[in-house]
């Protein structure tokens, strides 16, 4: 049977840790709860040895987005079960065991002590977005703060294995890539000279394949530094413009509009646009103040600026299904939703419903990028191999021909 990893809290609010062999994790929750115990965290996978969390410590202080998924969670389970706010965060700075976070959680303790609301506390901090604030406040304000971190807990957990799934489907591309130019640099570098001397040899006149190949292995050769060079410029002059605003703009724009990264990045947008602002209706945060969390939450520049026109017409009564058609980057299926929710009065729930759809969408969509690029890549790197053997192979066969 498997063995699984728990953290979970006493009624008095101590932090216990240990592991049980069970067949499934339900049995675990079950085994906790009948001796008392509030389950925080299951998993079958260790938590990191002292050691590790030694050498994490020196590394990085920022916070990942996985820490605050658990620490919501976590923060969620406590509440629940009756704990007061001050002796649960007390309790989950104790059991942190990354140095950020533990600061973090200390001085949100003494906000509290101080006549502070845990939003107010929380929004000192850049490890909390204003997402994460307004749902908070919303919680606080209603009086249903639990169930709000419950939701926020399964928003954030949805978003992160959504980007994780993103750059997952992306490292075998850039595998790929990577290894078909060390291959082709290696080839012009070691392969290409062999040949050379032997041509020399022949004393016959070369193809214009051949001879095109022999000379690009020869400047890359002597002028290796120069490329080199040339390629660190280009890096700079991308960064550097990338980091302007205006290029910022450029590239955001570019994202949104390319011909097939383009139809992907706006189901993603349209996706996280969804989720973001159905989880704050759905929390009681109003329409206006959930806009203005959502457009400064969106990380393309271009769609933010493309729905500061959105916000402004809301706030004078107009629908918002009709404003997003006029700006043009978001699904028709979406936009339908949007609208049947503004009619039907469940607006909340309807944006809920379709960024589950547009996550399923954008997943298929990175599905069939992915089963285009691996081919072309794997294509495009072939087609240059082909050419490098053939071209080297040519004069040998027409010499053998000659002799012949």
């Amino acid at each position: 049977m498997p063995l699984y990893h728990y953290r979970a809290s006493d009624p008095g609010g101590n932090i216990v840790s240990g592991t049980l062999e069970a067949r499934e994790e339900r049995l675990v929750v079950l085994h906790l709860q009948q001796g008392g115990l509030i389950p925080l965290r299951i998993s079958q996978k260790e938590e990191t040895s002292g050691w590790k969390r030694g050498l994490g410590r020196g590394r990085s202080s920022r916070v990942p987005l996985k820490d605050i998924v658990h620490f919501t969670q976590e923060l969620a389970a406590l509440l629940k079960a009756g704990l007061p706010l001050d002796r649960s965060l007390q309790a989950l700075q104790e059991v942190t065991s990354r140095p950020a976070m533990k600061q973090i959680l200390a001085q949100v303790l003494r906000d509290l002590q101080g006549g502070k609301s845990l939003s107010e506390s929380l929004g000192r901090h850049r490890a909390f977005s204003s997402l994460y604030v307004s749902l908070v406040e919303a919680g606080e304000t209603g009086g249903f703060l639990d169930e709000a971190l419950d939701r926020l807990g399964d928003y954030l957990k949805t978003v992160s294995e959504f980007r994780s799934y993103l750059l997952t489907a992306l490292i075998y591309p850039i595998i790929l890539a990577g290894v078909g130019s060390l291959s082709l640099i290696l080839m012009l570098l070691y392969v290409v000279p062999r040949f050379e001397d032997f041509f020399k040899e022949m004393g016959q006149n070369l193809y214009w394949s051949t001879s095109f190949l022999l000379a690009l292995s020869r400047g890359f050769r002597s002028y290796w530094w120069a490329a080199g060079l040339l390629a660190a410029l280009a890096v700079l002059i991308v960064v550097r413009m990338v980091q302007s605003p205006k290029g910022q703009m450029t590239l955001d724009r570019f994202k949104m509009t390319a011909p097939l990264l383009g139809d992907l990045s706006r189901r993603v947008a349209a996706a996280f646009f969804a989720k973001t602002l159905g989880t704050l209706l759905h929390n009681g945060v109003p329409m206006v103040t959930s806009l203005r969390v959502v457009i400064n939450s969106v990380a393309n520049r271009y769609l933010a600026h493309s729905l500061t026109g959105v916000l402004a017409n809301v706030e004078k009564g107009q629908q918002l299904s009709v404003l997003l058609k006029k700006v043009g980057m978001f699904p028709e299926l979406f936009l339908q939703m949007v609208a049947i929710g503004e009619e039907t009065g469940h607006l909340a729930d309807m944006l809920l419903s379709a960024a589950l759809s547009l996550e399923n969408d954008a997943r298929t969509a990175v599905r069939r990028l992915m089963a285009l690029l691996e081919p072309v890549l794997i294509l495009a790197t072939a087609l240059v191999v082909a050419f490098i053997i053939v071209s080297l192979m040519l004069p040998i066969l027409n010499l053998y021909e000659i002799q012949f």
